[in-house]
């Protein structure tokens, strides 16, 4: 045997060992893939929008998650809100807005009248 023909005869070697040891392939499947399209919809949740740019109230703010009240809160920062005024925008008193904003961990420090009217009236 020629070292050329053991060479051949150790990479079958090794060729078949791979095959047997990999297998045959299948197909990725996922569990969804057998649901009819009503149970597919089933699983979806409903679409909801949240317009972060506009004033809204207390009630619009809760049913938010909470990701997004944090940056809510940031926006209404940048847009010049100060914590009384935001909190008459959202309907709640002194002591609770301070508490909110603790929660979330934003400050209302730069207070600017002009924009946040500006942001009031759009």
């Amino acid at each position: 045997m020629t070292e050329f023909e053991y060479d051949c005869l150790q990479k079958k070697r090794i060729g078949n060992n791979a095959f047997r040891r990999v297998g045959l392939r299948r197909a990725v499947t996922l569990p969804s893939d057998s649901l009819d399209p009503a149970a597919l919809q089933l699983r979806n949740g409903p679409c909801r929008t949240y317009r972060l740019g506009r004033p809204m109230n207390l009630a619009q703010f809760e049913a938010m998650p909470e990701d997004l009240r944090r940056a809510y809160l940031r926006r209404l920062r940048q847009r010049g809100g100060s914590e009384e005024t935001v909190g008459r925008m959202l309907g709640i008193s002194p002591r609770v807005m301070q508490q909110l904003l603790r929660q979330y961990r934003v400050r209302l420090d730069q207070p600017d009248p002009s924009a946040w009217a500006a942001f009031l009236d759009e």
